[in-house]
């Protein structure tokens, strides 16, 4: 997939709207629409040219667009080809010369995954993404025997079928308890990331110990 085409041939059109886009390592990032104009990124942490400078070195393997979300703020003010051909002169008409992203070097890719930070919570051993009904392992500990976890697609969509019949709302949170493991999953924008930990690991709130380390409220 090419970046730019997906947001000239999907994107722009729309005027407003979120790209979302996931790599072949499962990293994902957003990127903000306003009236055809890329008016914000945001991978992991960071935002504006920063998301988009390691948004801009990846190798595409899904992608969907949906509504732009309320409370959006630009901070993206250069023009679209500026901003996805960072460090790109122009030619003499004005215009930037056509190139393809991917030929950016990855040595510029930083080591560490957007999930990096939940593998400090004590006794995390799988770090799982469930997106569009779709569950993906981002990380599991090697030494740490492995924990089937497909079974959260089928329980993410029974959950929204009893929740809309009830008219409960939408799942945005929720923790689950086995007999080996505990698991904590919410929702950052369309993504659901669940986080597990090993019954025996000591610690009372694993639920507030995982918002932290994602740096939510």
């Amino acid at each position: 997939m090419n970046l730019e085409e997906i947001i000239r041939d999907e994107c722009v059109p729309q005027g407003d709207c979120m790209l979302t886009v996931q790599d072949v390592n499962g990293e994902a990032g957003f990127l903000y629409f306003k009236d055809g104009e890329l008016i914000e990124a945001n991978y992991a942490a960071l935002w504006g040219k920063d998301a988009m400078a390691q948004i801009l070195i990846w190798d595409l393997s899904e992608h969907t667009v949906a509504p732009l979300p309320l409370g959006i703020k630009r901070s993206l003010w250069d023009s679209m080809e500026v901003l996805l051909n960072p460090g790109v002169q122009p030619t003499s008409s004005g215009r930037l010369p056509v190139i393809n992203t991917r030929t950016i070097s990855k040595r510029s890719a930083p080591e560490n995954t957007a999930y990096d930070h939940f593998k400090t919570v004590p006794g995390v051993t799988k770090i799982i993404t469930l997106e569009n009904g779709r569950h993906k392992s981002i990380w599991e500990d090697e030494e740490v025997p492995a924990e089937a976890t497909d079974w959260l697609e089928d329980f993410l969509q029974k959950s929204k079928v009893i929740g809309e019949t009830l008219g409960l709302g939408k799942l945005d949170k929720f923790t689950i308890s086995t007999d080996r493991f505990h698991l904590v999953t919410f929702k950052q924008e369309s993504v659901f990331i669940g986080v597990l930990r090993r019954h025996e690991v000591g610690m009372d709130d694993f639920e507030a110990s995982c918002q932290y380390a994602s740096g939510r409220d």
